[in-house]
């Protein structure tokens, strides 16, 4: 592209950006704005079944999810502060309509923290003006992110809309607390580029991150960060076959913790992607929910437990401890004994004087959101989304160190998922397979086809990444067996076949930390703490893997999904990551497997052979695999640019790791028996498991 189209295309894109502008002496200006409408999976669409009581005419469950049902999407404004003093965002106008007026609320709260719901249903407007926000989309909820912009500093607006607006441009009104209203027009039905994941290294010096075109190999003229032109410090890779383009940037100095940042990719064709994320990195997170109710509240006990779980190579503490465990886990001496060993947590509510993993926001909203009595039934997915996010301003607020997760159940799948992903920093999902093959057996035998094995896992993993983008997904994995005394159906534990399978759908589908539900040998919930044969052979495995993805971890947490054209041995699932520029994993997966009441059976797929298209950026100098016992060799030929791989056989599960970084085997290598070869040794003894 010459110089000259260049300026011609960032003057395209300047002048119509000056025309989605109003108010132009206002210190808060609009950057950029557009609708990202939901992505469907139709692919998925036999997976959904619904647990909770809503009944059709018939008085049976309803199945919420429909073949061809509408979804909804995303309206995104970007915005910086020209001045020097902070700008607060009070309200949100929709084409003349305020949002605090438009969505009504079940009750005012007397405190902060007392939830309510919310809906366009529940308004007090006149019938005309409601009818207007429904034509326009159905507004759900929305955010300012920050709700005060410092001086200089830049946000967003994020609005959700539970069905897609009318194309055309959709204007909105920000209003500040400076008696203003910022006017912005949102494009709305213009296919465009969007940053799919923006990951930083743990140290906040490197930031992964990945922007997708709908036309292959557009590769991004400009990189932009806060403003700033940050294109001379970004290697970026493009091949003409691919839609994903990775950039790696290296700034000038590493990013301040959990502050606010604008990305902007800038093409040749004037289109232009943008997204705002907060800076935060660590390594994997790898966790387990609960405790154990009769383990005492003492010191010593409690320390025991919790170095249990650093030798099954847990790194959070995700939450629920029960009985007397709290007493000492909460105090001083435990807060330090803990993170001693390399266990840190996520918290409800802000401790001074300690950065928590995480802050959970909220635990299954949709479920909540169920029970919205005020609202039609049909029409209530959402209702908790206005009070999350004011709830999510007040713990970014008061606990400014850590970043904020919600977790998202199974209800109203799965138009659930996108509803509330881009609320939190950390979207969460709890896809438990357990549950839903007990379902398949007690509840719903026509689900069971979709319950041979744990697909179901991938397809909500797959749509919340897509959902959240371009945040960090979390997934919680189930680790208990459910008894039900009212039903004649032994509930079993999930196999450590399942766990391993299930682990690498969810990192498959870009999933970047894990956690499992739960510890606690609860009589209704038992988790795999419980003193039982299958319990321990459940939680030893899930230490085991956790050695092996924490190996992989520093791979993982900066990879996005890549569509690369791979092929391979007959019942071998596959699937790629790109992790920067150097490296791409490749996941294989058995599917020659079978998961029903009994447990888990397979057939190891023998002499399996993988090829694979690599991209134009990536020339390899080195091919490994990570497993639970290290890095280990793999037989690989590359002829042009497709690379065949003799993967031998595989049992459950392979990741492979090709890259042309030659120092990257050293470094997996020292982390793995650093950290984590006592532990698999302890685990799974000499000879394997």
């Amino acid at each position: 592209m010459t110089r000259r189209r260049m300026k011609i295309a960032l003057l395209c894109w300047a002048v119509a950006l000056a025309l989605t502008q109003a108010g132009q002496g206002a210190p808060l200006k609009v950057t950029g704005a557009g609708y990202l409408p939901d992505k469907p999976f139709p692919e998925f669409m036999t997976m959904w079944g619904e647990g909770w009581s809503l009944k059709d005419a018939d008085g049976n469950p309803l199945v919420y999810a429909k073949a061809g049902m509408p979804l909804g999407g995303y309206v995104f404004a970007y915005l910086h502060n020209d001045s020097a003093e902070p700008v607060k965002i009070t309200d949100l106008v929709v084409e003349g309509i305020k949002l605090s007026e438009g969505l009504g609320v079940t009750h005012t709260p007397k405190n902060v923290d007392e939830r309510y719901q919310s809906s366009v249903y529940l308004s007090t407007l006149p019938k005309e003006q409601i009818e207007k926000l429904k034509s326009l989309g159905e507004p759900v909820w929305w955010k300012a992110e920050p709700t005060t912009v410092e001086g200089g500093h830049w946000g967003e607006i994020v609005l959700r809309l539970r069905r897609d607006p009318p194309k055309g441009n959709l204007k909105l009104g920000i209003v500040t607390d400076r008696a203003e209203t910022i006017e912005a027009a949102v494009p709305v039905g213009q296919a465009q580029p969007r940053f799919e994941t923006i990951a930083f290294s743990p140290d906040l010096g490197t930031v992964y991150a990945y922007v997708r075109h709908p036309k292959p190999g557009m590769k991004p003229e400009r990189i932009y960060i806060d403003g700033a032109d940050v294109t001379p410090g970004c290697r970026i890779g493009v091949d003409k076959t691919l839609d994903l383009v990775p950039i790696v940037i290296d700034p000038v100095k590493p990013f301040a913790w959990m502050t606010y940042h604008n990305f902007r990719a800038v093409y040749a064709d004037g289109s232009v992607a943008q997204a705002g994320i907060r800076a935060w990195g660590r390594e994997m997170v790898y966790g387990m929910w609960g405790s154990q109710y009769d383990v005492g509240g003492d010191e010593g006990s409690v320390r025991a437990l919790m170095t249990d779980w650093a030798k099954h190579n847990i790194n959070c503490a995700m939450g629920i401890y029960g009985g007397d465990t709290s007493k000492f886990f909460w105090s001083d001496k435990g807060w330090e004994f803990t993170e001693s060993i390399g266990i840190g947590r996520m918290t409800t509510w802000v401790v001074p004087g300690r950065k928590p993993t995480f802050l959970f926001a909220m635990d299954e909203p949709d479920a909540c959101d169920a029970n919205t009595e005020q609202v039609e039934p049909l029409k209530r997915l959402g209702t908790s989304g206005q009070w999350l996010a004011k709830w999510t301003d007040v713990l970014h607020r008061k606990g400014p160190d850590s970043p904020v997760l919600l977790n998202v159940d199974g209800t109203y799948k799965p138009e659930n998922y996108y509803t509330y992903h881009q609320l939190p920093d950390i979207p969460c999902i709890d896809p438990y397979f357990q549950g839903e093959l007990d379902l398949a057996y007690t509840t719903h035998p026509w689900l069971f086809a979709t319950r041979t094995k744990p697909t179901y896992v991938y397809a909500t993993s797959a749509i919340s990444q897509s959902a959240g983008a371009p945040k960090p997904l979390h997934v919680i994995l189930c680790s208990t067996k459910y008894p039900d005394p009212k039903r004649d159906y032994p509930s079993r534990w999930p196999t450590p076949e399942e766990k391993r399978i299930e682990v690498y759908y969810s990192i498959a589908a870009g999933a970047k930390g894990l956690s499992y539900w739960w510890y606690t040998p609860d009589s209704g919930c038992i988790g795999c703490g419980k003193n039982d044969p299958k319990a321990r052979e459940l939680y030893d495995a899930i230490g085991v893997l956790g050695a092996e993805v924490r190996t992989a971890g520093p791979i993982i947490t900066t990879s996005c999904p890549i569509d690369l054209k791979l092929s391979g041995s007959r019942l071998l699932w596959l699937r790629a990551l790109a992790s920067g520029l150097d490296t791409v994993a490749i996941i294989a997966v058995n599917d020659n497997v079978l998961c029903d009441r009994l447990g888990t059976i397979y057939k190891p797929v023998e002499k399996a052979k993988v090829s694979v298209a690599l991209p134009a950026w990536l020339e390899p100098k080195d091919v490994f695999e990570v497993t639970y016992r290290g890095i280990v060799d793999v037989a690989w030929k590359l002829e042009g640019s497709r690379l065949d791989l003799d993967m031998g056989r595989v049992d459950l599960s392979r990741f492979v790791l090709v890259t042309s970084d030659s120092s990257l085997r050293g470094k997996l290598k020292s982390l793995y028996e650093t950290k984590f070869a006592k532990n698999v040794e302890a685990l799974a003894g000499p000879n394997g498991r």
